[in-house]
């Protein structure tokens, strides 16, 4: 064979299996959550006859991982539903790097080298070709009214949204209160190769409703401070699962 018709072969090879990489089919996915480390309470407020929206005023570290778990167990129906067919492996994790390299390391990955590494030693050990990372989206608030939304700043990952001043109205009885508290769940999901974290597939969330509507006599804020703790985590809760089922169909399709 010529040194010409060798190099030519080679590159064919070489072509296949870049299209077989390229096409790989998903065969069993590891799920891993790095969105429940934190809850963020956002506050509208009315100052001297204007409103005033506020960074987080207040940034709760949460030790326990109730919300990962959260989100892959509802990630885990979703995908039994999308592909019934592939094995499912279930991740949290402690470590603090990748809480903190949860979107750098894919954005920026030049900057994240150990945590990447870090990472794919993780599904390595998971024997998975692919890995579903759910990690903290931020965007503009849009808290869903029935017929409008409302917000004003940057909300990310979970949290509550918390407006003293706005007026709503119950259509059922026609009823109007001042202010409102929300919780939100703003969240990411990337599908990656397992191997390489290439990204395959990505999409975002940001799910918020409606749970309290103070009286005319009380604020937002003071509704929102009665809540008890198991209150919020159950709210949190349904926020961040409705928003991993409508994301990952999405993902999954790209």
């Amino acid at each position: 064979m010529s040194t010409a018709k060798a190099a030519l072969s080679v590159l064919l090879v070489l072509a296949g299996m870049n299209v077989q990489a390229e096409t790989a089919p998903i065969r069993s996915i590891a799920v891993l959550s790095l969105v429940g480390n934190s809850l963020a309470l956002h506050a509208q407020r009315h100052q001297v006859g204007s409103r005033t929206e506020s960074s987080p005023v207040e940034v709760l570290t949460v030790e326990d991982p109730v919300f990962d778990q959260v989100a892959i167990i509802a990630a885990r129906a979703s995908l039994l539903k999308l592909l019934p067919n592939a094995k499912l492996s279930l991740m949290t994790t402690q470590d603090k790097g990748l809480y903190s390299a949860q979107n750098g390391m894919f954005e920026h990955p030049e900057q994240y080298v150990e945590d990447r590494e870090y990472l794919k030693s993780l599904l390595k050990e998971q024997g998975v070709s692919h890995a579903i990372v759910i990690s903290k989206f931020r965007g503009i608030a849009a808290i869903k009214l029935i017929d409008a939304t409302v917000g004003g700043s940057a909300l990310e990952g979970l949290g509550f949204y918390v407006d003293d001043m706005i007026r709503t109205i119950n259509r059922s009885d026609d009823t109007s209160s001042r202010g409102m508290v929300a919780p939100f769940a703003y969240v990411r999901a990337r599908l990656v190769e397992a191997d390489s974290l290439k990204v395959v597939g990505e999409g975002t969330a940001k799910q918020s409703f409606i749970i309290a509507r103070p009286s005319d006599d009380s604020y937002g804020m003071e509704t929102f401070n009665k809540m008890t703790g198991a209150d919020r985590v159950k709210n949190v809760r349904t926020a961040l699962e409705h928003a991993m089922e409508a994301i990952l169909p999405g993902v999954l399709a790209q």
